[in-house]
Order: C-alpha cells, then sequence, then structure tokens
C-alpha cells in the first residue's frame, strides 16, 4: 500500500512546475493540494483528506532546501555566463583514450573547453566539433551549445535541482549538466542555448 506521503512526492517530483513552485518558496500549498487531490487519491486507492495532503506537502518542502528566487537572481546577476556553440560528442572506447593520450591530442583537446565523462565502462568525449574532426572520423552530425555559468563564489545550494527542474517546465532538452566547483556546465541543443 503506497502512503500520501510517498504518492504526493512521486506526484510532486514527476511535474517540474510543482518542483520548481515548492523550491521557490512561493507555493500555495493548499492550492498544490486541491490540484494533486484526485491523483494521491487514485495512487492510494482510498479517499484523502485535503489537510493530510498540505501536511505532505510541508514535509516534502522541508526536505528540499527551498531556494529564494530572489536568491537566485542575485547569483546569476554576479555570475559569468559563457555560450560555446558548434560543440558535438563521441564515445571513446579504452584503446582510443590511450592513443589520444600517448601522442599528447588528448590534452590538446583537454586546454580547450573540452570535458571528458565517464562511467566506468564507456568514455564520452564533449569538445569543438572542428577539434573533434581532427581525432575521430565518425561524429552524430548533431551541434551542441555548451553553457558555462561561473559563479564568483559558490553556487547556490539547489541551484542545478532548480535549472533542471525549470528547463523542464519550458521543454528545454538539457543533453548533460555538471557541476564542478563554482562553475556549472550545461550541454543543451544548439537553438535552446539562449533560451537557457
Amino acid at each position: 500500500m503506497v502512503s500520501v506521503q510517498q504518492a504526493v512526492r512521486v506526484i510532486v517530483e514527476e511535474n517540474p512546475l510543482y518542483m520548481v513552485t515548492l523550491l521557490s518558496g512561493i507555493a500555495n500549498l493548499s492550492a498544490i493540494a486541491r490540484e494533486i487531490k484526485p491523483l494521491v487519491e487514485s495512487i492510494t486507492g482510498k479517499e484523502v483528506n485535503l489537510v493530510t495532503i498540505v501536511k505532505a506537502l510541508e514535509r516534502l518542502t522541508l526536505r528540499k532546501t527551498p531556494i529564494s528566487v530572489k536568491e537566485l537572481g542575485e547569483a546569476l546577476e554576479r555570475a559569468e555566463v559563457v555560450i560555446f556553440n558548434g560543440v558535438d560528442e563521441v564515445e571513446l572506447n579504452l584503446t582510443d583514450v590511450e592513443r589520444l593520450y600517448e601522442s599528447h591530442v588528448l590534452m590538446e583537446l583537454l586546454k580547450g573547453y573540452s570535458i571528458l565523462l565517464t562511467d566506468g565502462e564507456r568514455i564520452k568525449l564533449i569538445a569543438p566539433v572542428t577539434a573533434l574532426g581532427k581525432i575521430v572520423n565518425s561524429r552524430n552530425g548533431q551541434e551542441y551549445s555548451l553553457v558555462r555559468i561561473i559563479f564568483g563564489e559558490r553556487a547556490p545550494v539547489g541551484f542545478v535541482t532548480f535549472l533542471v527542474q525549470l528547463a523542464r517546465a519550458s521543454g528545454i532538452t538539457i543533453r548533460h549538466m555538471l557541476r564542478y566547483d563554482n562553475d556549472v556546465f550545461i550541454v543543451v541543443e544548439r537553438g535552446y542555448a539562449a533560451a537557457l
């Protein structure tokens, strides 16, 4: 049996608009509770009191770190945003990486705005199309943009989550989003870079 708390959490996490509203700290919990009540009852299989849903939303909001829109705005005002167009990604095998490393081509690539990702089995290289053309013949043909947000100090807590939810609510597909120290790197389709 699914609890009311679990049902509310699933509904909120599946709907980016609810998540953004709750994270922003400007949510009318009663209005959201009225809106999601039929879904909660459907998931739990029983009639649920509106106050119970509001309490579940309050608990969920307390667990998530609320970000004020003002704090985000201030942080973004102080941040530098750089957009690199003409970026692509290729998947490399370990022998390719070893060959590139030994020939120092990989080190030259990584001096620019390239990103090397691995999950232990696969290795992806995100780099300018012109640079990738020097090392691999086959590309996927899709050009992306790399958006780099550079914060003077540490990025606000929850910024990446907020940005992901905002992008989902806006219909923007994020290919990769990485946070490293004070920087946030976002790889998106070229047309979405300016909107982001």
